[in-house]
């Protein structure tokens, strides 16, 4: 889908459903880039959003309920307030503008963009306290790491394969 126009709905929809595992996606809501626009509709408990427009590559995401209100708050400005941790899949893996800015659409000047492999991201409430202090930054190590972001608590992200490999056993190529 990256850099290839506008997809048809029914893109959007294969895309978005590679970002989790069968058995979640088989039954997962389906929205747009707004995140509310619905493509399909699905069972509420997992939702998937396609790759972006403007990525350089495939970069869905399927959140739990939890963490697609984290990003929407997220989005619009607010400081999240969510009450329970929340979960994502992005089994294609992910690739930014700008690591320590999510909502940046191109890369800082003389960077380029960021890459990281499959992996499941966690979201915690602020109550919780700062659980995720001293894990490090390193998107390429294939370690867990702390994606640090702007006004509110950071993700931790656990990858389960490298940048540019893919997970074992994941069908949804």
């Amino acid at each position: 889908m990256a850099g290839s126009g506008e997809p048809t709905r029914e893109e959007k929809i294969a895309d978005a459903l590679r970002a989790a595992p069968d058995y979640i996606a088989d039954s997962a809501t389906v929205v747009d880039w707004d995140m509310t626009t619905v493509l399909r509709e699905g069972s509420p408990d997992w939702i998937c959003v396609p790759t972006p427009p403007g990525k350089p590559q495939s970069a869905p995401m399927c959140g739990d309920p939890t963490m697609i209100q984290w990003f929407m708050e997220l989005a619009k400005g607010k400081t999240p307030t969510i009450d329970r941790i929340g979960i994502s899949y992005m089994l294609m893996g992910e690739v930014g503008a700008d690591f320590d800015d999510p909502q940046a659409t191109q890369p800082p000047e003389g960077k380029n963009w960021y890459h990281a492999g499959p992996h499941v991201m966690f979201v915690f409430p602020q109550s919780i306290g700062r659980i995720l202090k001293g894990l490090g930054h390193d998107t390429a190590s294939g370690l867990p790491y702390v994606r640090p972001i702007p006004g509110a608590e950071p993700l931790l992200v656990v990858p389960i394969a490298k940048p540019g490999e893919r997970s074992r056993g994941c069908s949804n190529e």
